[in-house]
């Protein structure tokens, strides 16, 4: 049986399309995949609060495709990295799973928290979903080759979150917020080579996202306020006034 295995940042996706004479055959086929991947939490680390894997399953009734997703950052980092790091993969696999697995290490680790980090992260997200476009006016190697240097020299650095203590990646994260609350940002300047948006500066990210038509409980501004990386190629999120200048 052919799926197709996709690896987006902090999230794998199984796809395998359900043909009409064989329908029955490749659903218990990706039944048999969802229980395996189940089964690796049978690996669960002693005095660990980390929960066993969970494997969501969808079908899409128009395309007859279904979908296995595992889209937490706890079970890829735990459960499915070890299972992948010893799989053999080659050509633009190998790639994307080496992309993919320093966006991961990013993310369980902490550094996504930092401002280099989540540059970084963001550029990984652009690479893995862009690397294939002809309308790249930069070498695609080059960016590469800029990403995992980049990767070493963070990774060089005390990660902010340590996580042989094996506790879930959320307890992590709310633990450093609180310790690091009096330097988030509690204000969003949205701008466009035109200037300020209307109603910049926003004082909740709910407003933020609303202004840009997006949902309000959105991760946009977290994920690209201070980061100097443009949103929709138009957007730059700061916490800060900033000039002209600094947006050309």
């Amino acid at each position: 049986m052919k799926v197709r295995l996709v690896l987006r940042q902090d999230r794998l996706y199984i796809f395998k399309l359900l043909k009409k004479k064989k329908k029955n055959t490749s659903q218990e086929s990706l039944n048999a995949i969802k229980t395996f991947l189940t089964g690796l939490s049978d690996n669960v680390l002693q005095n660990s609060k980390i929960l066993p894997l969970n494997v969501i399953s969808t079908t899409n009734v128009r395309t007859d495709v279904v979908s296995l997703v595992v889209n937490s950052v706890d079970f890829l980092y735990y459960y499915l990295l070890p299972l992948l790091d010893t799989s053999k993969m080659y050509s633009r696999k190998a790639i994307d799973f080496n992309l993919w697995r320093v966006a991961l290490l990013l993310k369980i680790k902490g550094y996504y928290y930092l401002p280099e980090g989540k540059t970084l992260f963001l550029d990984i997200s652009d690479i893995l979903n862009k690397r294939y476009s002809t309308n790249t006016t930069k070498n695609i190697s080059e960016i590469m080759d800029n990403i995992f240097e980049r990767s070493k020299t963070i990774f060089e650095k005390d990660p902010p979150f340590y996580v042989k203590s094996n506790i879930p990646h959320s307890e992590n994260v709310r633990e450093f917020s609180i310790q690091n609350r009096s330097d988030n940002p509690k204000v969003v300047y949205i701008y466009t080579n035109k200037g300020m948006i209307q109603g910049s500066p926003f004082f909740l990210y709910s407003s933020a996202h609303k202004a840009l038509g997006l949902n309000p409980s959105s991760n946009t501004c977290n994920r690209y306020i201070d980061t100097g990386r443009l949103y929709k190629n138009n957007f730059i999120f700061s916490s800060k006034p900033i000039d002209s200048a600094s947006r050309d």
